[in-house]
């Protein structure tokens, strides 16, 4: 066994109710289920369909946030409106409030709260216009147990997997691949742990790392595999545009992926600046 540092943790981030935007940490608890308060919430039509900005763009107008604790318990996230209203996930009122801005049913509920929720994915549409066959063509299907690649973790609000890693040096490489323009603002992706890479570092970083284990911080993790990226890497939120070249170059150059996904081997706590060291 070999041990070899690649990088350190550049921002951590946590989206308490799935789509919505999130919060970064400066310090972040991660157990079996990834960090703890991310995708927490979520927001699903009565008939079980979990709402995502895939196809609900005005969720990234909300925000949600546990006010930074790296445990929260059994609180619920603080949600804040598009015009500035604020309620808790767990008040009473809290579908109805939802339902009222975005004009039809909806149910506010804990992750696993309920047996029968279904993800929102439509294989012909998530890849902004371009041919699902012709993107998934050729990609790999080992996955670990209960990860479903096009769809929700089973119990949970996660697309996939439970925790999502990204680094500057695929950014940085994905950036000089889209043009002197390009917006590959780390938000655009959304992943749980953000890495600084060695400045020697060139190309998709993460494609190192498959098949192997990371240690960070006090975590280790496994089960190491891409991130099937989709029409969200496309879309405008905050301070970020909407640039559809993004998911199209994803396609052309790296198979669709971008990042990688991974499960937790041993829990533990993350802050900025911890090394990350992979273990082969």
């Amino acid at each position: 066994m070999s041990e070899l540092l690649v990088g350190h943790v550049e921002a951590l981030f946590r989206y308490p109710v799935k789509s919505m935007q999130g919060e970064q940490l400066q310090t972040a608890q991660v157990g079996p289920t990834g960090v703890i308060g991310d995708r927490a919430f979520g927001v699903r039509e009565p008939e079980g369909r979990v709402l995502t900005a895939k196809r609900t763009r005005e969720l990234l107008g909300w925000s949600a946030s546990f006010g930074h604790d790296a445990d929260p318990g059994d609180s619920g996230p603080l949600i804040t409106t598009p015009d500035g209203e604020t309620f808790r996930a767990t008040d009473d009122t809290a579908s109805a409030q939802v339902s009222e801005r975005l004009g039809r049913e909806v149910i506010v509920e804990r992750a696993g709260s309920s047996a029968e929720v279904f993800g929102e994915l439509d294989a012909d549409t998530i890849f902004a216009g371009m041919p699902a066959a012709e993107v998934l063509e050729g990609k790999p299907r080992q996955l670990p147990a209960g990860a479903d690649r096009y769809g929700l973790a089973t119990g949970t609000f996660f697309d996939s997997a439970h925790l999502h890693l990204l680094t500057t040096g695929t950014l940085d490489h994905l950036g000089s691949l889209i043009g002197d323009d390009a917006d590959t603002n780390v938000r655009r992706f959304r992943p749980n742990i953000f890495i600084r890479t060695d400045n020697d570092v060139t190309g998709f970083a993460e494609d190192a790392w498959m098949g192997h284990r990371l240690r960070i911080g006090a975590v280790e993790i496994d089960h190491i595999w891409p991130t099937l990226r989709c029409v969200m890497t496309t879309v405008a939120q905050a301070d970020v545009t909407r640039d559809l070249r993004v998911l199209k170059t994803i396609v052309r150059e790296h198979n669709a992926d971008l990042g990688a996904f991974a499960t937790t081997s041993v829990a533990g706590m993350v802050q900025v600046g911890d090394p990350v060291v992979l273990i082969t």
